[in-house]
Order: C-alpha cells, then sequence, then structure tokens
C-alpha cells in the first residue's frame, strides 16, 4: 500500500502544488503559493443580515474578480479540490475570530438534482474540512433541501427571498436540539439563503447558529 501511495505521490505531486494556478513551488503554504495569495484581500469580518435566528456572520475573504472566477471554477467547472485552501482560509477566520463553543457543523444542502449534475455539494466539502481540521462533529443529510429552486445569482432580492420559502427541511431535530451550530456556505450574496436555513433550525430548537462563509458579494 505504501509503495502504491509512493507512485501516486510522484506520478501527481500535491505537496508543493498551488492549488489556485496549479504551478509547482517549494513555499507553498495553505495550498496556495506566495504569488497567488498575493490577490486574496483577507478580511475575517463580521457581516450583518437581518435575522433574528442567526447569532453572528462572518466571511473571509473580499470578493474580487480573482476570487470571483475561483469561485466559479470550484461550483460549476467541476473543480472540486478548491475545497482544500477554500477550507483552509476559513479555518483561519475561525480561528482569527475566536468563534468558539461550537457543537456541531452544518453545511447549506444543494438539491438532489443539481448534486447528482455537479457530483458534489461545495459547502459539504468545505464543511467537512473545517470539521476534520477542528475536530468539530458535522451533521450529513439532516438539513436537507426538499425543492428545487432557481440559481439565486438569477435573481433579485425580493425574488430570492421567494424563492427559498418551503426549500429546506429538517429530517431529525434530536440531531440538532440545543446545539450550537456552525453553518457554512460558499459565498454570501444577499443573505437569504443563510437567513432562510437558519430560520429552519432555529424553528427545530437549535440553540443558536452562526454562519461562515468564504466570500461575500454583499453590499455593506
Amino acid at each position: 500500500m505504501e509503495f502504491l501511495k509512493s507512485i501516486h505521490n510522484l506520478l501527481f505531486p500535491t505537496k508543493n502544488l498551488c492549488y489556485f494556478c496549479r504551478q509547482e513551488y517549494n513555499n507553498i503554504e495553505g495550498f496556495i503559493c506566495t504569488n497567488c495569495k498575493e490577490h486574496l484581500q483577507v478580511l475575517n469580518r463580521e457581516i450583518y443580515l437581518n435575522s433574528d435566528s442567526i447569532k453572528k456572520t462572518y466571511y473571509s475573504l473580499l470578493y474580487n474578480r480573482y476570487i470571483r472566477e475561483l469561485v466559479i471554477d470550484f461550483k460549476f467547472n467541476k473543480k472540486s479540490y478548491l475545497y482544500k485552501p477554500f477550507g483552509e482560509i476559513m479555518v483561519d477566520t475561525i480561528l482569527d475570530q475566536k468563534i468558539t463553543d461550537i457543537d456541531l457543523i452544518l453545511y447549506i444542502p444543494s438539491h438532489r438534482r443539481k448534486e447528482a449534475i455537479r457530483g458534489y455539494n461545495q459547502s459539504e466539502l468545505l464543511g467537512k474540512y473545517i470539521s476534520q481540521t477542528l475536530n468539530i462533529p458535522i451533521s450529513y443529510n439532516n438539513l436537507i433541501k426538499i425543492k428545487s429552486t432557481k440559481d439565486q445569482s438569477t435573481l433579485n432580492k425580493d425574488e430570492r427571498q421567494n424563492n427559498l420559502k418551503g426549500a429546506f427541511k429538517i429530517k431529525d431535530k434530536r440531531e440538532i436540539y440545543e446545539k450550537r451550530i456552525l453553518l457554512i456556505d460558499d459565498i454570501i450574496t444577499t443573505g437569504s439563503t443563510i437567513i432562510e436555513t437558519s430560520n429552519i433550525l432555529m424553528e427545530n430548537e437549535a440553540k443558536e447558529v452562526v454562519a461562515l462563509s468564504f466570500t461575500s458579494g454583499k453590499k455593506l
């Protein structure tokens, strides 16, 4: 087994590979080279969402053109491996903002048809990485999307809110009962998805919800 692993590493080296530019360097940290890091503006910022269901909401990076292209690749162009550098950046935000006392991680679910087409749920990949890195339990397939909706990016603010009504469901509220939840998403635009899912969590008797996104296009 170790021999096969060594052969795999020779054929597909990742230790010194930047996951953004796909170039090899000796100064890789957090899966990103120094050159690519220059395009990142780390904010680790709290953002206000008008909802009593959310205690606090944070995001990691400024949503600039460079990040926009990476998010598009992650969500729509089969570059699922980007969950590693994205997840590492979000872990840094958790540590920087001292987001503690989390009992359980949940992630924004995709509808089963969309996930089947894409092959993965990008928010689940991020949540899993954070869970494994910080040793926080994660809930799989309890918060689910039961209604196929239009892509939020194609709608205005009012349409986004109406689009998500009745779209989410908790299958077993015992898992989240009185739990402090960290809710993971890849990007916050208007915040409608985070608000709607947080409402569902609190209606099912979660203790509190803190949300974290990789980036945000929401105007402050």
